[in-house]
């Protein structure tokens, strides 16, 4: 039997709200009783289901019945929510989507993801693939700015990147 096709046998997924219910039942677990828990590590939260002795991410459990297919990448939450399993919510996507589409670090001094303060100046900067991307340095706050902005556009960044 494949993946799929055991996953559509023990859950019923509500691809609207990303809601998991369990269909037959086994150990603590009843038909109709929201399958899953929430797991938490380094600050990040995001639900997981335990089925024959496997741990799945929701997430990858959803795109296996959606598809048909085990994902072979990462699941990316468009909304930034890893608790939010909806398949609207849910796309293919690798580690520098991922990187495009993460809220602005706590570390952050500037209020702006990408532009640090440097000797009285602002040092504008962007990442594409594995590397880190010089944009321009200006002593207006302002026009650091947006040379960060025009590079999120330009390089497809998430818009709630670094919000």
């Amino acid at each position: 039997m494949d993946l799929a096709t055991k996953f559509r046998n023990q859950l019923l997924y509500d691809p609207e709200s990303g809601q998991f219910l369990w269909r037959q039942p086994g150990r603590g677990r009843r038909p109709n009783l929201v399958a899953g828990s929430v797991k938490k590590k380094n600050g990040n939260y995001w639900r997981k289901i335990v089925i024959d002795g496997q741990e799945y991410t929701c997430a990858q459990v959803a795109w296996t019945i959606m598809t048909g297919q085990f994902p072979q990448y990462i699941i990316d939450h468009e909304d930034g929510d890893s608790l939010n399993d909806a398949w609207d919510n849910l796309r293919r996507g690798d580690n520098c989507v991922a990187q495009r589409n993460l809220a602005k670090s706590k570390r952050n001094k500037t209020g702006v993801t990408g532009v640090k303060s440097s000797h009285g100046s602002y040092v504008a900067y962007i990442g594409v693939g594995k590397m880190q991307k010089y944009l321009g340095c200006s002593t207006d706050f302002f026009e650091a700015v947006c040379m960060r902005k025009r590079a999120e556009k330009e390089y497809e960044y998430s818009p709630r990147h670094g919000s």
